[in-house]
């Protein structure tokens, strides 16, 4: 029997508990063996339930689905709640501990906008180490940076734009050229391993796998176009973007005849020589292929972008764009240039969560370290989450917390933790934000092509997936106007991910459907 069979199987046991729950409109279920309306419901049995309330029927339907055969290997962590009628709507293993992949962001972003609120920016400061004498800047510009994420082509058309500030002091300054060198502070804003605790070894040369640092240049990953240019059996053309010259490329890969086939290309950050991105392979000649690659030094990246932005307006850099100033040095004639300032939170949080993004996750992490603690590590920043959590009523053993984003497989949280989170900021004046933040049920986001149309605009949440789990949390609207929340969580599963996805979805198409009742 097919996955989806099953699945129209338990709905069939479960026919007479959906018969009380009214129909929504224009429902289209993920796949046409898990309908509805295929369910055949016996007379007598819908009969015996007539008076029961919708509500309800939620939990033997939620049962009746967790149940089925092809999930018999897996766990499944689920919370569904009417905040307004404090109401459990249905339960399955709520105070018990599963990775919520990138739920954590739910996590990371309420701590963020409850501790450094909707308006909060950060700020670059970056100064001289020498005076200005007939236009030449005689010393360093040292760039001391706090994590600002929003420095990329995301959220900015041209993310060196991010440093016309700078450029425009230099400028009124009377500089033309800098002796020295753009140069990063020594005591940086998150020292340690740019990578987080747990991360997968086979993600770090992707772009959602990429290290993070104080100084964050376009999320901290740098995409590659290579070409088959020229003639079969010479090298390709490789260009690199935002930046032209950054990061290294160690590249051989060789151009085919024309027609040959599929481009053949594998890459790696390399570190066992100079800094980069190596890239090997083939390609057919007039063929071209795009990815996005992890930066493999990011703060060396960044101050190439700064560089390059000098550069651009004709301001010439005599040293490399490399290396740390020691303290005596940036003290030596060392004067204030400019503060760069970020976007503002609100919409840092619109850019992490509707992507799901683990860069700005991570740096939001460690600046709730930086300004809870002073020193931006994740130890510390794991420190400050649960202060919060704890402050908001979460249960001790309800968490292990290693990273901000999800991505580290020692995260663990339960589903009552995340319905409390969403709870908590749904009393908060400032809600729209972080409820308009997460991705919208086709509309936007990791949500964009789901839930059509029956849940589109009815639901805000977060998506969540690493390997062995898939989450799905958040803010369902009622027909009637209800707001409810939910948590519905998998781990350890062998199916593929869209089996979850069909549970996930059928549970969310039955709150949106549900009458508001009294609490019981």
């Amino acid at each position: 029997m097919s996955h989806g069979l099953h699945i129209a199987a338990a709905l069939a046991v479960a026919g007479g508990l959906l018969a009380c729950a009214p129909p929504t409109s224009a429902v289209r279920a993920p796949s046409p063996e898990i309908t509805a309306s295929s369910v055949t419901l016996p007379l007598t049995h819908a009969a015996r339930m007539a008076g029961t309330p919708a509500a309800h029927a939620l939990q033997p339907f939620v049962d009746s689905l967790v149940a089925l055969p092809q999930f018999s290997n897996m766990h499944w962590g689920i919370l569904l709640f009417a905040p307004e009628r404090r109401d459990t709507l249905a339960s399955v293993n709520a105070d018990r501990l599963f990775m919520p992949a990138s739920n954590m962001k739910l996590v990371t972003s309420a701590v963020a906008l409850t501790q450094l609120g909707p308006d909060f920016l950060w700020t670059t400061t970056v100064t001289r180490t020498g005076p200005v004498h007939r236009g030449m800047l005689r010393g360093d510009i040292v760039i001391d940076g706090t994590g600002d994420p929003s420095v990329s082509r995301a959220m900015r058309h041209d993310p060196l734009d991010a440093f016309a500030p700078l450029v425009t002091a230099l400028q009124a300054a009377g500089v033309t050229q800098v002796r020295g060198r753009v140069r990063a502070s020594r005591t940086p804003a998150f020292p340690g391993s740019p990578l987080g605790f747990g991360w997968d070894w086979d993600d770090l040369h992707e772009p959602y796998g990429a290290g993070v640092t104080e100084l964050l240049w376009n999320e901290a990953f740098t995409e590659l176009q290579v070409r088959g240019c020229g003639s079969a059996g010479r090298r390709a053309c490789i260009t690199t973007s935002p930046l032209r010259a950054a990061p290294v490329i160690h590249a051989d890969v060789r151009v085919r005849a024309a027609g040959s086939g599929a481009p053949q290309i594998a890459w790696w950050r390399d570190s066992a020589t100079v800094p980069g991105i190596t890239v090997r392979g083939s390609i057919a000649l007039g063929d071209s292929i795009s990815f996005g690659a992890a930066q493999p030094e990011g703060r060396a990246t960044y101050l190439a972008a700064v560089t390059e932005a000098l550069q651009r307006v004709g301001l010439v850099v005599r040293g490399r764009a490399n290396g740390a100033v020691s303290g005596a040095e940036r003290d030596t004639m060392a004067a204030t240039l400019v503060v760069l300032r970020s976007h503002p939170l609100r919409d840092v949080l619109v850019a992490m969560q509707k992507p799901s993004q683990n860069q700005i996750a991570e740096s939001m992490f460690r600046t709730l370290a930086l300004r809870g603690t002073g020193v931006g590590t994740p130890d510390s920043a794991r420190a400050v989450v649960e202060r919060q959590l704890l402050a908001w009523g979460v249960r001790a053993d309800a968490h292990a917390i290693r990273d901000g984003s999800g991505l580290s497989r020692h995260d663990y949280l339960s589903p009552r933790l995340l319905v409390q989170v969403l709870d908590t900021m749904r009393r908060r004046s400032d809600f729209s934000v972080y409820h308009d933040a997460l991705p919208t049920a086709g509309v936007d986001g990791t949500l964009r092509n789901r839930m059509q149309p029956f849940a589109q605009g009815r639901v805000h949440a977060k998506t969540g997936t690493i390997d062995k789990a898939r989450a799905l949390s958040g803010y369902v609207t009622t027909a009637d106007g209800e707001l409810l929340l939910f948590s519905i969580i998998a781990n350890n599963h062998t199916v593929p991910n869209r089996e979850i996805d069909r549970v996930q979805d059928l549970i969310v198409e039955r709150l949106i459907g549900l009458k508001r009742v009294a609490a019981r």
